[in-house]
């Protein structure tokens, strides 16, 4: 008879944040970062409020974490972009992010806050370009070399101007609804040149 693995104070933590974050991300998707509380999350999970303050001493760093997870949902980034295309797979999550508009919008406050060097989030956002930007170039470059884009230009700094863009155009469809994958649709051609074939 063998005996099951100890889950210990680790594991308990572990799975401890994951509910947390878990209950965060569904408290800010609904009532916005600015209207969700650690004290709300407390009270869904029923919980006190510093036992959430363990896990993340503020507001920020739950948010922070929030997001890392949801970054996280885009790890297959570069087998979808390989098999579909770089410009239908950033179109596809543009898409996907229209039904997501209050995690949008808390991305854009916390990535704004987080430029700062001092900002809880400051760690995450480089990590994020560090991560985002080579898988980008990596894709634009391949689907280059299978003669889908006629582009010739670098394509490091072709993927920092389509995050670019695609950040500036969030904030429009956060002010005014503009249409964000006609207007992703648009530079994403006028920058990369996509062949006809």
């Amino acid at each position: 008879m063998t005996d099951a693995p100890a889950r210990g104070p680790y594991a308990k933590s572990a799975a401890r944040r994951s509910e947390i974050i878990a209950t965060a991300t569904a408290v800010f998707g609904t009532h916005g970062y600015r209207g969700g509380s650690l004290r709300q999350i407390a009270k869904q999970l029923d919980l006190g409020l510093t036992t959430v303050m363990h896990h993340f001493p503020t507001k920020v760093s739950l948010l922070a974490a929030v997001l890392s997870q949801e970054d996280a949902a885009d790890t297959d980034f570069l087998d979808r972009s390989a098999r579909d295309g770089f410009i239908p797979t950033v179109l596809a999550i543009v898409e996907r992010n229209i039904g997501r508009r209050e995690l949008v919008r808390m991305f854009t406050v916390v990535q704004a806050e987080a430029t700062h060097a001092d900002h809880e989030a400051h760690a995450w956002l480089q990590a994020r370009y560090a991560s985002v930007i080579p898988d980008y170039r990596d894709a634009i470059e391949h689907d280059r070399s299978l003669g889908r884009l006629a582009t010739t230009q670098d394509a490091t700094m072709l993927a920092d101007l389509v995050i670019g863009t695609w950040e500036g155009i969030q904030v429009r469809w956060l002010a005014d609804d503009t249409d964000p994958v006609a207007a992703m649709h648009v530079a994403l051609e006028a920058l990369l040149q996509p062949t006809a074939g």
